[in-house]
């Protein structure tokens, strides 16, 4: 009987799992001002970050022919100059082009990407951070860091909104 408590102290079932019953309850807190976009947030689907790496992934290397399938039927986008736009893929499909067909080269790196769910309203969400640079044919370049959040349904691009920061300065 001793050997057998033995092998059990040291098996690795032996160690606590957390499960609903032993975790501690979520303290309510009330936050101090009203939210516009109220819910409660979770963790999402890491396949959305997947999905919005890949429409960037195609933008960046200038595949554009497949740009489209990211997208759903209708779209709404508002970019860091505050263009707001409310429109269908079609319409996307071909300002994207136009505007990467404008460059001669992009680059891009992650910073950091997270997914996050508002089960209260049904949205599936990607908030990301981006570094991003465009040589354009006419001799302009541009570096900034991105913000984006992209509203996904069904796994396609519902909604995208872009803020953004100059590069800061290396001292």
């Amino acid at each position: 009987m001793a050997t057998a408590f033995l092998f059990g102290c040291n098996s690795e079932s032996a160690t606590p799992v957390k499960t609903a019953e032993t975790q501690a309850p979520e303290t309510k807190v009330t936050l101090p001002f009203k939210m516009s976009y109220d819910g409660t947030p979770s963790i999402g689907k890491t396949e959305n970050i997947a999905t919005v790496m890949n429409f960037n992934g195609d933008f960046i290397a200038g595949k554009l022919d497949n740009i489209g399938s990211y997208f759903a039927d209708s779209v709404h986008i508002v970019f860091e100059d505050g263009i707001d736009m409310h429109t269908v893929r079609d319409s996307v499909v071909n300002l994207i082009k136009a505007w990467r067909g404008s460059m001669s080269a992009a680059n891009q790196t992650y910073i950091s990407a997270v997914a996050l769910d508002n089960k209260e309203k049904g949205h599936e969400w990607v908030f990301q951070w981006i570094d991003e640079s465009h040589d354009y044919k006419n001799g302009k370049k541009e570096h900034r860091i991105f913000h984006e959040d992209y509203r996904l349904e069904n796994g396609k691009i519902r909604e995208c909104f872009q803020y953004a920061q100059a590069v800061p300065v290396k001292k």
